[in-house]
C-alpha cells in the first residue's frame, strides 16, 4: 500500500481551516464551489485502490476509503470519489481525520463538524447517505 502519511493533502490543512474557508464564503454556490475546489486538491486513488473492497457501500456515487496505519498507530486515508461534490466533502472529512488514531477518531462528534461546516442540510438525502457511509467507513477502519 502507498505511504498516505506523505499524501499532500490532508497533513497541511486542518478541519478548522475548512470551517474558516467555508464561513468565508458568501451564499451557497460559493460555498459549494469552494468544496469542489478543495476536492480537487485531494490525490486520486490510482486504479489499483478503486475495487470492490475498498469501495464504500451506500454511496450512491462511486467512492472507495482506503488507509494505512502507522507505527504510531496513526491512521491515514485516502479517499476518492466519481463525484465533485463528494470528493469535495470527502477531503473535508478528511482535513478532520487523516492522522488521528482510531480512539480520536472514535470521540469525533464528525456529524456535528458537518453540521458546523453548513452541508448537512444542504445535501440531498441521498447524498447525506453516502456521507454517512463514508464516515462509517472511517469509524470502522
Amino acid at each position: 500500500m502507498t505511504d498516505l502519511a506523505l499524501s499532500p493533502f490532508g497533513n497541511d490543512i486542518t478541519a478548522t481551516q475548512v470551517a474558516e474557508l467555508l464561513a468565508a464564503e458568501k451564499g451557497w454556490q460559493n460555498k459549494y464551489r469552494q468544496l469542489i475546489l478543495l476536492g480537487k486538491k485531494l490525490p486520486d486513488l490510482t486504479e489499483e485502490f478503486k475495487i470492490a473492497d475498498n469501495q464504500v457501500h451506500g454511496c450512491e456515487s462511486q467512492a472507495w476509503v482506503i488507509y494505512t496505519k502507522g507505527a504510531d498507530e496513526r491512521l491515514w486515508f485516502g479517499l476518492d470519489s466519481d463525484a465533485r461534490i463528494v470528493k469535495g466533502l470527502m477531503a473535508a472529512l478528511l482535513a478532520a481525520v487523516n492522522g488521528k488514531t482510531r480512539n480520536e477518531i472514535a470521540e469525533l462528534n464528525i456529524d456535528s463538524y458537518f453540521a458546523e461546516l453548513g452541508f448537512m442540510q444542504q445535501l440531498s438525502p441521498s447524498r447525506g447517505n453516502g456521507l454517512q457511509a463514508v464516515i462509517a467507513t472511517i469509524k470502522a477502519a
